[in-house]
């Protein structure tokens, strides 16, 4: 368990007796149900408003202009349009999302690049150390262990 201070009350599950833990899990699993039904809601409701119209004549005219078909002027469009006028504008998360909805962002599921690993992996078999003095040496335990400068 840790140590803040605020953690000295907490029981573990494991150490509640088992109905208290199943009725704990229980509120926790209706709760979570509760939330995806409510994601998903949400997820329509914004379906739903994606696919309405662009009212705005204005910008309706300056997106055919560009070559968008009158049938896709839709609110999505305007979210796609805001994201590029953002992302040419140099608003760096703007660029990053218009890279990852492209498929072309970093991988997520990329290994990071992590140089200890590469060293760990690297060095696999068993180092024979008959060869290494440094490495065979013992010191004292009340020995310094720092050599002394010579004078």
């Amino acid at each position: 368990m840790s140590s803040r201070p605020q953690d000295k009350n907490l029981i573990l599950l494991t150490e509640r007796p088992e109905a208290e833990a199943q009725a704990i899990r229980s509120m926790g699993g209706k709760a979570s149900a509760e939330k995806r039904r409510q994601r998903k809601a949400m997820a329509e409701l914004l379906e739903t408003y994606a696919g309405l119209p662009i009212r705005d004549g204005r910008v309706r005219n300056r997106l055919t202009k560009l070559g968008i078909d009158p049938d896709d002027l839709t609110q999505k469009m305007l979210v796609a349009d805001g994201i590029m006028k953002a992302a040419q504008g140099g608003n760096t998360y703007a660029i990053q999302l218009f890279l990852d909805l492209l498929g072309e962002g970093e991988n997520k599921n990329a290994k990071p690049n992590n140089l200890l690993d590469a060293i760990r992996d690297s060095t696999q078999e068993d180092i024979v150390d008959n060869d290494l003095p440094e490495v065979q040496q013992t010191a004292d335990p009340n020995a310094d262990v720092v050599e002394q400068a010579e004078v």
